[in-house]
């Protein structure tokens, strides 16, 4: 075989050494054409997507800033979401989601061999722990293919847990949890935050939350932004109780840590508190304690029957009826003052006649033109046959009553309901329900019963 002239050799494996250096040149100076946000849909990310659109923080991640992305997988979030009891991204409040990614990303582009192990500050502000004993580490989660993904404006890593920043980890598995990772209780859990409750709730074990959603805010007509943390606190702990109480455990009635008592009616129609505030769903068990869900913001009772109808005659609707209470105490015995009786430990339901139906009393006796000129005795009476001597939400009428739909009175005479017209003695119609108070309940009628 003819060996190849020097020269030849010489200038093929220049060509060959010129061929190899264009084409490292060529890979060099390409450069990412995608931001961090298209790369992470591009890698399939899509619950991370997801999770910045709601958060609003796609614009931030597409900016001109270089960051490093430590990106969950699909199967993370799922994960998280299992976790916290949410079956969507979507019911996750927007303001948890934001700290939970901003979380996950650093300043700057670190690509994987230039990480080095120690605490870097996230952009949510509190630091992750970096390892690189075995293979890259966050927080002990491992990196795990793909990592360094390049974009224009940054890297991203693989993880294959969600990172939790201590803000909000300290809510997993806790009494809170239900509501703090839902959106539809986001009224409720800002309402906790300003009265200073949140601690409270998340240290002390076995407790039962009556929770109103947001739906319930409105319904109520309560504005938290307009509450001193105060008022708002007093209002909140009446929807602890401080034990766990199952559905199937719900009893007559129940203490709070607000120092007042909830009442419950447990129906064919439904279950209640208070008479009027339903309860919309139940058992849903967090850490040491279940929460149930109600219709509408309970209240706290702020005085007893006496104090309730006089601040109720603010609009002077029962005027009348503290006029006559009034006469009773200046006028008769110590056993018929009945504003005492009426203020004791009860329990009182009154059927509280409104100006109007005292007028047409006082309009069907020709010597009658003030409340006055009733008899004392004839008053008394009068008055005590309102009086039932126990606590009867509308809700609990139908299980209060006898066979033949009678309730016995403080003038010991009984009055007739006919509860599918809401009449008693057919002829008073109940027009108002369910005012409650710390010993008892005021329902409104529109004329006086005369026994």
């Amino acid at each position: 075989m003819k060996k190849l002239p020097f020269f030849l050799i010489l200038l093929f494996s220049f060509s060959i050494l010129l061929a190899s250096c264009e084409k490292e040149d060529i890979v060099e100076t390409i450069e990412p054409t995608n931001n961090l946000v298209e790369i992470a849909l591009d890698q399939g990310f899509t619950s991370l997507a997801a999770a910045l659109t709601k958060a609003g923080l796609v614009d931030e991640l597409q900016g001109g800033s270089d960051f490093t992305v430590f990106a969950p997988t699909n199967e993370a979030f799922a994960n998280l979401l299992a976790a916290i009891g949410q079956t969507s991204i979507d019911d996750v409040p927007a303001s948890v989601l934001e700290q939970i990614l901003l979380y996950h990303v650093v300043p700057g582009k670190i690509f994987s061999k230039d990480i080095s192990a120690g605490n870097v500050v996230t952009l949510e502000g509190s630091e992750i722990n970096l390892t690189t004993n075995n293979g890259i580490a966050v927080n002990g989660i491992s990196v795990i293919n793909p990592f360094d993904a390049e974009a224009t404006n940054g890297v991203i890593h693989t993880v294959n847990e969600v990172l939790v920043p201590a803000s909000i980890a300290q809510f997993v598995n806790t009494i809170l949890e239900p509501a703090f990772f839902n959106e539809s209780f986001s009224t409720l859990v800002s309402a906790a935050v300003k009265a200073n409750v949140v601690e409270t709730l998340l240290n002390t074990p076995n407790l039962t939350i009556f929770a109103p959603d947001n739906d319930a805010f409105v319904a109520s007509g309560i504005d938290v932004n307009a509450i001193d943390s105060e008022t708002l606190a007093a209002v909140l702990t009446y929807h602890v109780v401080g034990a766990k109480v199952m559905s199937n455990d719900i009893p007559r009635q129940a203490g709070t840590v607000n120092g007042n008592e909830l009442f419950f009616s447990l129906v064919s129609s439904g279950n209640y508190i208070n008479g009027d505030t339903e309860i919309k769903a139940v058992d849903i068990e967090s850490g040491t304690g279940v929460v149930h869900v109600i219709s509408k913001v309970l209240l706290p009772p702020t005085g007893n029957i006496v104090e309730t109808a006089i601040r109720l005659s603010a609009n002077g609707e029962f005027t009348s009826l503290i006029a006559a209470l009034t006469r009773t105490a200046n006028e008769g015995t110590a056993d018929q003052n009945l504003i005492n009786v009426l203020s004791g430990n009860g329990p009182f339901t009154v059927f509280a006649p409104t100006n109007a139906a005292f007028q047409a009393v006082l309009d069907s006796n020709n010597d009658w033109n003030t409340l006055n000129d009733i008899p004392l005795e004839t008053l008394i009476n009068v008055l005590t046959y309102h009086v039932v001597p126990a606590k009867a939400f509308d809700k609990d009428l139908a299980g209060a009553v006898d066979v033949n739909g009678e309730l016995p009175t403080a003038l010991s005479q009984n009055i007739k309901i006919n509860l599918t017209d809401f009449l008693i003695n057919q002829s008073s119609k109940i027009v108002g329900i369910n005012y409650n108070t710390t010993n008892g309940v005021i329902h409104v009628i529109d004329s006086v019963l005369l026994p």
